[in-house]
């Protein structure tokens, strides 16, 4: 499969450190990715604060300087699309709104009880870059770029699925935060079977959402 029709999620990483690219009508570089299974988009979408009339609206990215009105708008516009049981959203911004919202303790975006949460968020505002998951039990894991979830800190893992992404995870190393990104990305994507077009994301043809700064 070619990259502009999917085929894995490493080229999110390969542009990880590009600037957004202003010409384009989507997104290419400084993407984060926030996805989750176990749940619908709609209600997601919603406890992140998203206005519910206008995702039933279903504005494709690249229409949206068009088609909102100048108070539709809030804080972060993003794309979201459902990809088999995972509803992926993604951000060309500072870091992830997902990650705001879980450092604030926003009750409801907290992953609940069956739902399965994965976040990769570049923190350009306030580095190292992070990658985050929920085993569906409620729990969230949180680490920097190359290190294991479970360590002797925190070596309790009841699901056995935080061992099984740490397996997936070992082998991509400790290099710069830019050599890490591709590998970061392209695991997320083998491991959770998480896909998203490449040529959809860049041409802004996902439908799009937006969702307040909770800080």
């Amino acid at each position: 499969m070619s990259e502009a029709q999917g085929g894995g999620l490493a080229w999110i990483g390969r542009h990880a450190y590009d600037g957004p690219d202003n010409t384009l009508p989507g997104m290419r570089g400084s993407i984060n990715l926030t996805a989750v299974r176990g749940t619908t988009a709609h209600d997601f979408l919603t406890r992140m604060g998203a206005d519910p009339g206008l995702l039933a609206r279903a504005v494709p990215f690249r229409e949206i300087g068009e088609r909102w009105a100048d108070d539709d708008y809030k804080d972060w516009e993003c794309m979201f699309a459902q990809v088999g049981e995972w509803t992926v959203i993604l951000e060309s911004s500072q870091c992830a709104t997902w990650y705001l919202n879980w450092i604030e303790e926003v009750g409801e975006a907290i992953p609940r009880e069956g739902e399965e949460l994965v976040c990769v968020t570049l923190n350009k505002h306030q580095a190292p870059p992070r990658l985050l998951y929920s085993p569906r039990n409620g729990e969230v894991w949180n680490r920097e770029f190359g290190q294991d979830f479970i360590d002797a800190y925190r070596p309790d893992d009841p699901t056995g699925r935080v061992a099984a992404f740490d397996a997936a995870l070992r082998d991509i190393g400790v290099a710069g935060d830019d050599h890490l990104a591709p590998r970061v990305y392209a695991v997320v994507g083998e491991h959770l079977g998480i896909d998203v077009p490449h040529r959809d994301v860049e041409e802004g043809l996902l439908p799009s959402a937006a969702l307040p700064d909770p800080t």
